[in-house]
């Protein structure tokens, strides 16, 4: 991966207030690996500065101190953006226009999506490995998504910076909370550069990611389009995820795949570093989880063959000892999750969250990793 190095911000704004907490959460923040910052309350001082700095940097500037003189026009900057006291007004602006009063997180978001999104020069990006976690199951109902969202919240609790991605066809969309239009233009996006530009994904994914309010992990919101869902294909689900984990922001990206055999599922099971697959004590699921592993075996041997440490054999919805024998059909059992009664009627997903059941979920992945020692 190429990491540029850090990028300046510096910002032109007489509130000194805003400039301490700005330059307080970038150095506390993961984004400390891309961003110094440079805080101006005098506008002379902060333009000198501009003028005298040989390396591009993104220039946010208080709308108070607009028009901007010509001396601006002629430095050579990453971008320049306003900064207001309100939220931006419609309409044909020359520069992109945030309001200072939001989550930093989000601002400061926004500012690297519009640098990525119009800079010429290599865009910003962390400098993680990112780890993929898939959770899969041979039919619905199994509890992939509550796993999948427990799993990353906590992730993310531990300190992890966590993604999470749903390639599923309905998605469970209560989960991932968006606006209709945000949620139609993030994933038809990504999907839409995986298809044609794949090494753009990196520096655009910064303008598709939401955090999530309860968990505070980070989500691309799902497809809602099911047309669109059926063209992705497995080269499209790879260069997705390929292009998420390029971007260097994240320690983990958990995928929620769908049940339902896909080329885009199969794709992701190969080339993820971790695999969580939910079993159920029910005959009939069992015999069809026998009857898929049975296929891939004769049709793609690397799935039905995973090595123990990447693929994780999971006894989801555990109340006791198991009635099937699960060994019988050659299912060795690497772990399991908790019943949970609460979760048989609600009214909100966030009242499904279950601490135990989410620490359960991470411990999964400790077991894979002493499995690979």
């Amino acid at each position: 991966m190429c990491v540029i190095a850090k990028m300046t911000l510096v910002l032109l704004d007489s509130d000194a207030y805003f400039g301490d907490m700005l330059s307080a959460y970038i150095r506390s923040s993961d984004d400390a690996a891309r961003f110094t910052v440079r805080c101006f309350k005098v506008f002379e001082q902060g333009l000198r500065f501009a003028e005298e700095t040989t390396e591009p940097f993104i220039l946010l500037i208080h709308e108070s101190w607009l028009p901007l003189p010509d001396e601006v026009y002629r430095i050579k900057l990453g971008c320049t953006v306003i900064i207001s006291n309100h939220p931006p007004s419609q309409g044909l602006l020359e520069y992109p226009v945030l309001c200072k009063y939001q989550p930093l997180d989000r601002l400061v978001s926004a500012v690297i999506a519009h640098y990525n999104e119009f800079s010429v020069s290599e865009p910003l990006r962390g400098s993680k490995g990112t780890k993929v976690v898939a959770v899969y199951s041979t039919t619905g109902g199994a509890g992939k998504t509550v796993t999948a969202v427990h799993l990353a919240q906590q992730l993310a609790l531990l300190g992890e910076r966590t993604g999470c991605l749903s390639l599923e066809m309905l998605p469970s969309r209560a989960w991932y909370p968006a606006d209709a239009a945000a949620s139609s233009e993030a994933f038809s996006g990504l999907l839409y550069y995986a298809k044609t530009n794949p090494q753009h994904i990196a520096g655009r994914l910064e303008k598709w990611k939401l955090k999530h309010p309860a968990f505070k992990f980070d989500y691309i919101p799902p497809t809602a389009n099911v047309a669109e869902w059926r063209e992705m294909t497995g080269a499209d689900a790879a260069a997705m995820i390929g292009g998420i984990a390029a971007a260097g922001i994240y320690d983990t990206l958990v995928v929620d795949l769908e049940s339902c055999p896909n080329e885009a599922g199969h794709s992701v099971l190969a080339l993820a570093d971790r695999v969580v697959w939910l079993l159920l004590d029910d005959c009939v699921y069992l015999q069809k989880t026998a009857e898929l592993l049975s296929r891939w075996r004769q049709e793609i041997p690397a799935l039905a063959d995973m090595p123990g440490h990447k693929r994780i054999f999971v006894h989801n919805k555990r109340t006791g000892p198991a009635l099937n024998d699960f060994k019988h059909i050659g299912l060795d059992i690497d772990g399991s999750l908790p019943y949970v009664p609460e979760w048989k009627a609600f009214t909100r997903v966030e009242h499904m969250y279950h601490s135990a059941f989410a620490q359960a979920a991470a411990e999964l992945l400790d077991s894979g990793q002493a499995a690979a020692r």
